[in-house]
């Protein structure tokens, strides 16, 4: 339980977005600096790596047709009160 709570996501949990993501150059047929996901936006956590001793997430938004990578500070679980608050 603890790790859920330090924001611990796994592949195929589902998501909704704290933080608008912006294409820094790397996203291809995107402007840079356009908007690939916003606030409120639902996702699936698709795979779970570390770089550098961090953790960061592939989440895909299919409702955008992107695959992004997150750090758990810009995402919360579907279903949480965190959640409810957003909508």
């Amino acid at each position: 339980m603890e790790m859920r709570l330090a924001g611990r996501f796994d592949p195929g949990e589902p998501i909704r977005s704290l933080a608008p993501i912006m294409n820094d150059g790397m996203y291809p047929h995107k402007d840079v600096g356009e908007a690939l996901v916003y606030p409120g936006d639902t996702g699936i956590v698709r795979e779970r790596w570390r770089f550098l001793d961090d953790t960061y997430y592939t989440v895909e938004f299919a409702g955008r047709s992107v695959f992004v990578i997150m750090r758990g500070h810009e995402m919360v679980r579907m279903g949480t009160a965190l959640d409810a608050g957003l909508a």
